[in-house]
């Protein structure tokens, strides 16, 4: 359970120093699934810290550990409304940049005569350049942006699976841990109920023992009785 409780506040930072990057202007979408992992993995270790406290049999680590469960889940909470709040303010951001970027592209609706002289001559001269160059490839610029996104996708992809295989490394050592506690318990459990068997086997053989001396002194006490009284009738039979 201590590891558990050590994994939630790891997690605790690691959450709180990537909204700090956040908020200092990285919006990548890496950090952005980064924190999305690193939540989800808090809010599982949280439950399964929260189970094992509720089956811990010693009453004050029991409440101390309900403590500590309820603080991990109000810093969860808070954390999660940071990050919801910072991801709705950059989507916003994004949103108005765009919108200003569009705005500012307008063509004008009236070109001049010698504009569109120049751009039949350009279009012209890009037409030529393209007939001489027929292994050019005119959609290089957007199969590059799309190789750049399906990169920028897999590498997210990949810092997500890599925080989850280490979560789930954690919780295995963590459930390891707890193992190998449960079992020096059950050993000292086991320890504790042998001396009690041999104490009790003990006091059942030191019971015996003391009745069967009291039977016999309870014999001994009769025969006395009765040889003292027979000496007592010689007495008197033959010197009375």
């Amino acid at each position: 359970m201590n590891s558990l409780y050590t994994l939630g506040v790891r997690q605790t930072n690691s959450i709180q120093a990537d909204l700090e990057r956040l908020r200092n202007g990285d919006k990548s979408a890496a950090l952005l699934g980064q924190i999305s992992a690193s939540l989800a993995a808090m809010h599982r270790t949280v439950d399964d810290y929260d189970s094992m406290a509720k089956r811990e049999m010693i009453k004050a680590k029991q409440e101390k550990a309900m403590m500590r469960v309820q603080k991990f889940r109000s810093d969860y909470i808070e954390l999660r409304t940071q990050f919801e709040k910072l991801k709705a303010e950059n989507e916003a951001a994004a949103r108005a940049e765009l919108l200003s970027a569009s705005s500012s592209s307008t063509l004008p609706l009236s070109p001049a005569p010698g504009d569109t002289r120049r751009r039949f001559m350009a279009a012209q001269a890009s037409s030529a350049e393209v007939s001489e160059s027929p292994f050019r490839s005119p959609s290089s610029i957007p199969m590059s942006s799309l190789r750049e996104q399906h990169a920028l996708h897999e590498h997210t992809f990949i810092q997500n699976t890599e925080a989850r295989l280490d979560d789930f490394i954690a919780q295995g050592r963590a459930v390891l841990d707890d193992l190998v506690d449960q079992r020096n318990v059950l050993k000292g459990t086991q320890r504790r109920l042998l001396d009690a068997a041999n104490t009790l086997g003990l006091s059942r053989d030191v019971i015996g023992w003391i009745e069967r001396r009291s039977t016999q002194d309870m014999y001994i006490f009769f025969g006395g009785a009765v040889f003292t009284f027979f000496c007592f009738y010689l007495i008197w039979r033959y010197l009375g």
